[in-house]
């Protein structure tokens, strides 16, 4: 039934394409944000809820995002 209902629709095999392209594009945007920051930064991050408040503001100060 969905078959069927599915190909009447003109054009619809555009779609997957497009999808496919959306994420390619949204996974590799993320891969190269990720390689951007390095991987200190990310270990940083991973230490701030081990960390007290003071020695969070004096690491921090100055540090670029």
């Amino acid at each position: 039934m969905y078959k069927e209902v599915l190909r009447s629709i003109e054009g619809i095999g555009v779609y997957p394409s497009i999808a496919l392209v959306m994420f390619l594009t949204f996974f590799i945007g993320l891969i190269i944000y990720l390689n951007r920051h390095g991987r200190e930064y990310f270990q940083d991050i991973a230490r701030l809820p081990l960390e007290d408040e003071k020695d969070v503001n004096n690491n921090h100060k100055g540090a670029h995002s």
